[in-house]
């Protein structure tokens, strides 16, 4: 696990990472997920080729632009209440948490190098439902529950664990101290349509309050699961924004309970969306991290870094 300060993009590495391949499984392979359970795919001969074959052309398209990525995303509901759901035990969840880390270090490894630098992270998705929070969990119990998955991820070996699409501000909290008290980095991701959380907090609040509970503990936060047009207006100028690191959006506006639901995959316009990262990327030159979700794939990281990465030299020259 290296230390925090040796993360490539704390240490100015334009990065990339895919998330949001849930959608892709469902409508471009055919796959029935339970419960959005991609994790148990790993299992399956086909299942695993979909998903190299998925994260292949993203961190192809990152790499041929200048980009590192961050691998991660399989793991983010393998945790314990999800995997009850679908059967696994805890034995068989921290087995599967481990295997998809060298499943994510076998595929790096092939494009490792000191301009692409790759990272292997794990993704950990809400105890809930990212768009249907239900009860509230206290700091204390998000906490309880989100250390089990972030020791056994740091006993595997992954450099950082991210928080994902995160709606309420108790649970990244808790999700930021079980991390701390585990002695590995993290980074927490909220969902924030309109600028807003599912709790009611702004994006700042929603910063402020972690990081004043936390000691600062997140290496920086970040917004993914909606469309740069929603969640642009909750980007207010002040001094918090420097918390922010990255941003990894749907390919889409549209809600994600309307894009599980349609029965087919929308993947917007990936130039068009690589035109509005790349607006923000010159609106904040210190977020290294450009990703997808939702609908993205590898067209959308080609055209994400090409334009982003377009932008940071352009600056770079002035």
């Amino acid at each position: 696990m290296k230390d925090r300060e040796q993360l490539p993009q704390l240490n100015g590495h334009l990065m990339t990472c895919g998330g949001g391949f849930e959608t892709w499984l469902q409508y471009i392979d055919g796959f029935e997920l339970r419960h959005f359970c991609a994790f148990e795919l790993l299992d399956d001969k086909r299942g695993r080729d979909c998903i190299t074959d998925y994260y292949r052309k993203i961190i192809e398209a990152a790499v041929a632009n200048g980009f590192g990525v961050i691998n991660e995303g399989l793991h983010y509901r393998a945790s314990r209440d999800w995997g009850e759901l679908i059967g696994f035990s805890r034995e068989a969840l921290a087995d599967i948490n481990m295997r998809g880390l060298e499943f994510y270090r076998d595929l790096a490894r092939e494009y490792q190098s000191d301009t692409t630098p790759m990272v292997i992270g794990g993704c950990i998705g809400p105890r809930g439902d990212a768009y249907d929070t239900g009860r509230t969990e206290t700091a204390a119990e998000a906490e309880d529950y989100h250390s089990e998955q972030i020791i056994t991820l740091r006993d595997a070996g992954a450099e950082l664990v991210s928080a994902w699409t995160f709606s309420n501000v108790e649970e990244a909290i808790g999700f930021a101290r079980a991390a701390k008290g585990a002695g590995i980095p993290c980074v927490i991701s909220f969902i924030a349509k309109g600028g807003t959380l599912q709790d009611g907090a702004t994006l700042e609040e929603a910063v402020s309050r972690v990081d004043a509970a936390t000691g600062s503990a997140p290496l920086y936060y970040a917004v993914n699961c909606v469309h740069p047009t929603e969640f642009e207006p909750g980007l207010t100028m002040g001094d918090w924004t420097r918390r922010l690191g990255g941003f990894m959006p749907n390919a889409v506006a549209m809600e994600l309970l309307s894009l599980c639901s349609l029965g087919h995959l929308e993947d917007g316009d990936p130039k068009e969306l690589g035109e509005q990262m790349a607006g923000l990327a010159a609106r904040f030159p210190h977020v290294n991290v450009w990703g997808g979700c939702c609908g993205t794939d590898g067209r959308h990281i080609g055209e994400i870094t090409r334009q982003v990465g377009a932008v940071r030299r352009e600056t770079a020259v002035v």
